[in-house]
């Protein structure tokens, strides 16, 4: 965020100063005394939508939303194609968060329009972007050694010696910094191995920003879907509000103006690092 925009958002953020007084708290805002702000906005349905940066997911009793926070947050950028109804909800929230702590690497093979990725790995191993800087908290979770624990610490490698070509070894950074690797390591995910490999930094597309999809429980590989659909940016509504969906997953009866879609349309999107026709 630039310099020029932090400014203007001074003066232009509507904000009630509270001074952190408890009975100034509002009915709306569920919160732990520990972290009573000093500031609060005064509708929080007109509030902007902000997307925030940090190293990883954590978790701890001190924080209302399942105890989820993210680690050293930033505000990157404010979403003006979001509102309070299409922001990352609570369930969107622990889909992200697992995600997060799972060990599985994302890659994107290119493959035909027609080709199916219902079953088997498919799916799973696809859809992320190259190396890039602090991860989103929408990211991929990737392998790295123990050594890269800190969060935005740099890799360097020293000049090879004797011809030999010596291992990535971290030097000491101050927290905050970007990866500079040539073999890029993951930030964001507590690592438990000791032999796990240093790989290439991975974030997440933007792939189905502004898809409103209903997805019905009973759909095959319901949860698999749902998490991959969610963790590339995409919303999914319930049935009772499926008027507002933009595509639907099985009947229109309740909505013919939607898009249908199937399983397979899904996994194209992610294969192909973009929205594809409905099949």
């Amino acid at each position: 965020m630039t310099t020029r925009t932090l400014a203007r958002l001074q003066k232009e953020l509507d904000m009630v100063k509270i001074s952190k007084d408890p009975s100034k708290i509002p009915s709306w805002l569920k919160i732990n005394k520990i972290y009573y702000p000093d500031f609060i906005v005064p509708d929080p349905k007109k509030a902007a939508v902000w997307e925030i940066t940090g190293a990883e997911f954590s978790k701890s009793e001190a924080h209302t939303a399942d105890g989820i926070s993210i680690r050293f947050p930033r505000c990157t950028r404010i979403r003006d194609d979001k509102d309070w109804r299409s922001a990352t909800n609570l369930p969107q929230l622990k889909e992200l968060y697992q995600l997060s702590k799972e060990r599985a690497d994302f890659t994107v093979v290119a493959g035909d329009e027609g080709s199916s990725t219902a079953g088997g790995n498919d799916g799973e191993d696809e859809g992320t972007s190259g190396p890039a800087g602090p991860q989103k908290a929408r990211t991929s979770p990737n392998q790295s050694s123990p050594s890269a624990k800190k969060a935005g610490g740099k890799l360097r490698h020293p000049n090879s010696k004797n011809g030999h070509k010596p291992t990535a070894k971290p030097s000491p950074v101050k927290v905050g910094e970007k990866l500079v690797t040539k073999s890029a390591v993951k930030v964001g995910e507590k690592r438990k191995a000791s032999d796990e490999t240093p790989c290439h930094a991975k974030v997440l597309l933007d792939i189905f920003t502004g898809v409103r999809l209903y997805l019905p429980p009973s759909t095959p590989d319901f949860s698999r879907l749902r998490r991959y659909f969610v963790a590339f940016d995409g919303d999914l509504v319930q049935e009772f509000d499926m008027a507002s969906a933009t595509h639907v997953l099985g009947s229109r009866d309740k909505n013919p103006e939607a898009q249908q879609v199937s399983p397979e349309w899904i996994w194209a999107c992610i294969r192909k690092r973009r929205l594809v026709a409905p099949c």
